[in-house]
């Protein structure tokens, strides 16, 4: 037998699972039309440079980049070590 506040909770959780299943599904949507608008501007520039190359033109010169200043390093002193504490063997014999 089944108790009223069993049958109420298994009907959240299936009200939430339905929540989260759509969520799930618009998300994965949103994903599909981002990737489907990346896979357009990719054709749409390799059709451009195809026809480019069609009609034999040279390449668009590129920008040399710059190089960066490299960043100052500052030297760091050398740390003092500790000297390692003196191990201490075994204990002397009791004379007696």
């Amino acid at each position: 037998m089944t108790t009223s506040y069993k049958k109420e909770a298994i009907k959240e959780l299936k009200a939430q699972k339905k929540l989260e299943r759509e969520a799930e599904a618009e998300a994965l949507s949103a994903k599909i039309a981002e990737q489907a608008k990346a896979d357009a501007e990719n054709e749409a520039r390799l059709a451009k440079k195809l026809a480019r190359i069609a009609k034999g033109e040279p390449a668009p010169a590129e920008p040399e980049p710059t190089p960066e200043p490299e960043p100052v390093v500052e030297e760091e002193k050398p740390v003092a070590k500790k000297p390692a504490p003196k191990k201490r063997g075994r204990p002397a014999k009791k004379k007696g």
